[in-house]
């Protein structure tokens, strides 16, 4: 019944490429659409004078499109913030030059500049504009190793497409083709090996890539949120009924905001002419952005995907690189392993990417696995054997090693 409702297709490639060709590119393709929703229905919200109030929409609309602000000073001053990023005062730009450098403003009293204070460094908050548009290119990038990888290995998709719809009558088939070096040559078959070992670093190449750009894309403050955020959660006071305290802790200092804040500072310009002249006034505005708290949540589990596809993708590595050093072994070694009188009498004089075919092989069915192995064991004799009764070795090794 299950196999009705759910028919799983036989996988060209490894489950660790899996992840990053298949897994990845569909969560991000989900994770684009939940961002793009919230993009679309989130709105922006700014605290306004009365005087300027009746210019809400406009306010909220133009400060979405120029973006907003903080200051990266201010996230060692938690204490003397309003909102992370943000001080109390939002007169307050700049930090005294000399003494136990209090906040200052850059404007003194007179309207000059104030020489005394060390304006602070802004930090603009665009990137809800364009994060969405942004993880879709991210689930085209973790599938570029899979193209490579299909253009690398056509005889093995070829043979698994065999081998799906085959009966017993293709062994002889796929024996005579697969296994001629007439058709397909120990050079070829050579450089594939190698070039499979080559998209193995391709594919944790994607996800360093992938990490790094998107840390990268978040100012430098992506590539350890994961591990943050399970230390600051770790690290939060007991959470009892008559001490609410570390609230105001947790909703300032949470590494969310040092990723993604959630409220920042826009300024804009009013202007105004009529018969009596020409007026122009500059306000500086507190908004809260809340589509970021929701882009705070997804890159939590975003980190802990993209962390995980470099450790499997590595891992696959490894595995692949084990493969190759066991199957050289069985080649010049093969006395030394366990009998096996059906395959040892031909499985020295394969290469490795014979050995690879009889590998998926095994794995999609055991049945003609069995019968292609007679019928190797029966034909290659006759396929290697020398004049003068002796086989010839076959490896993918360079001469003299």
């Amino acid at each position: 019944m299950w196999g009705i409702i759910w028919k799983s297709k036989t996988q060209y490639d490894s489950r660790s490429d899996q992840y990053t060709r298949s897994f990845m590119p569909k969560f991000l393709i989900v994770l684009s659409i939940m961002m793009g929703y919230t993009h679309l229905n989130d709105k922006i919200n700014c605290m306004l004078t009365s005087r300027v109030a009746q210019l809400k929409q406009f306010v909220e609309e133009t400060c979405w499109i120029k973006g907003f602000y903080i200051y990266n000073e201010m996230h060692a001053r938690l204490n003397e913030s309003a909102y992370y990023g943000i001080p109390e005062y939002t007169g307050y730009d700049g930090v005294m030059k000399s003494g136990e450098r209090h906040l200052c403003s850059t404007i003194g009293r007179a309207g000059g500049n104030n020489e005394e204070c060390t304006p602070m460094t802004k930090r603009y908050i665009t990137q809800y504009q364009w994060l969405p548009l942004y993880i879709l290119v991210l689930a085209v990038l973790y599938y570029l190793p899979y193209v490579v990888y299909k253009a690398v290995n056509t005889d093995m998709i070829a043979l698994v497409n065999s081998v799906d719809g085959a009966n017993n009558k293709d062994v002889e088939k796929i024996a005579n083709n697969y296994f001629n070096y007439q058709i397909n040559s120990k050079l070829k078959m050579r450089i594939i090996v190698w070039a499979n070992v080559a998209v193995k670093v391709l594919f944790i190449l994607t996800n360093i890539t992938g990490f790094l750009l998107t840390d990268k894309m978040m100012d430098g403050k992506f590539r350890t949120y994961g591990t943050d955020s399970m230390a600051h959660n770790t690290n939060l006071p007991n959470r009892n009924s008559t001490d609410f305290s570390y609230i105001d802790q947790y909703v300032i200092a949470r590494p969310g905001d040092y990723l993604l804040p959630t409220v920042g500072i826009c300024e804009f310009h009013e202007a105004l002419t009529d018969k009596r002249g020409i007026y122009i006034d500059k306000h500086k505005v507190i908004c809260e952005i809340s589509e970021n708290r929701r882009y705070q949540i997804y890159f939590i589990i975003l980190w802990l995907f993209m962390f995980s596809g470099i450790l499997i993708s590595s891992f696959g590595l490894l595995l692949t690189v084990l493969k190759l050093v066991k199957s050289l072994l069985w080649v010049h070694l093969s006395s030394y392993f366990g009998e096996n009188p059906l395959s040892n009498k031909f499985t020295t004089q394969l290469t490795l990417r014979e050995l690879q075919y009889l590998d998926k092989m095994e794995d999609m069915d055991l049945t003609m696995y069995g019968e292609l192995l007679r019928e190797l064991s029966q034909n290659k004799s006759k396929t290697f054997s020398a004049a003068d009764g002796t086989s010839e070795m076959v490896t993918l090794l360079p001469a003299g090693t």
